[in-house]
């Protein structure tokens, strides 16, 4: 599935828009038009070379596609990044942890923009401190963004327009290439490494926990009850609402139409989520 509309409010008022791409008589009629159609040039209108950065930021990948990021830009030369407690996800996140990895997904796509405009962005992380069980109001990180020489561009942002959350089964059978293992596990970014395996057995005792883990996601009420309230069925409730759990195009749009698939199906059948249709 590909991503939709993306926005970020600012403090003080006003936001900023970039968008998803996704994809023939009816199957082009269910395309989300108004929500896609920033995607194509993100930044292009913006006089301020910070709202240049952070159009190409929140594409940045986050659970749910809650896109819970908040800015403050009213400090010149300085980005302040706080969490919009809006756009939590207290009964799947409870510890704010996805939420984290999405804020800070966020920050690197607008470290690689920058860089790309020729511009330093200087990551200061929770400046003034943090709670240690959950997110609080405190900033997740202030940016000083200067433009010195020298900047070099991230080869990465090349593929940040390319990025799609891929939905269809891998081929397990076929274990990954040992020499692109070595190159992901060579990656040592900000004291942050990368492990793998091949191993059959310690391959087949995560799979278990993964899907252990979505078994008791699906099949806990009040999780599965979270996930379903942020979906959006259909190019009308997308284009309305360019967030959360995109369901759209023409198969599902025509389960829609003919009674196949709405919000009470996925409370009574929890694993349509799948789309292994039951």
């Amino acid at each position: 599935m590909a991503s939709r509309r993306k926005f970020l409010s600012l403090v003080g008022g006003g936001v900023v828009v970039a968008a998803g791409a996704s994809a023939a008589g009816f199957a082009l009629t269910r395309t989300p038009k108004k929500a896609l159609a920033p995607w194509q040039h993100p930044g292009a209108s913006y006089g301020d070379a910070r709202k240049r950065f952070l159009s190409y930021a929140i594409l940045a990948p986050n659970p749910h596609n809650q896109q819970p990021w908040l800015v403050d830009l009213s400090h010149e030369g300085q980005i302040w990044l706080y969490v919009d407690h809006t756009r939590l996800l207290p009964h799947t996140d409870p510890y704010n942890r996805q939420i984290t990895i999405g804020l800070g997904c966020f920050l690197e796509l607008l470290v690689q923009a920058a860089a790309q405009d020729g511009y330093l962005a200087e990551l200061s992380l929770f400046p003034r401190g943090q709670n240690n069980t959950v997110l609080n109001d405190a900033p997740i990180a202030s940016i000083k963004v200067s433009k010195p020489e020298g900047i070099t561009s991230d080869p990465l942002f090349e593929s940040v327009l390319e990025r799609r959350s891929v939905k269809k089964p891998f081929d397990t059978s076929k274990p990954v290439e040992a020499s692109v293992l070595s190159e992901l596990e060579a990656v040592n970014l900000n004291g942050v490494t990368v492990g793998s395996t091949n191993a059959q057995k310690m391959l087949a005792e995560l799979k278990e926990i993964s899907w252990q883990a979505h078994n008791i996601e699906m099949e806990t009420p009040r999780t599965l009850q979270e996930s379903i309230d942020v979906m959006r069925f259909g190019k009308q409730e997308i284009d309305a609402n360019p967030d959360g759990i995109d369901l759209g195009g023409a198969f599902l749009e025509s389960l829609m139409v003919l009674g196949m698939l709405d919000r009470r199906q996925m409370i009574v059948q929890p694993y349509v989520c799948n789309f292994g249709l039951v």
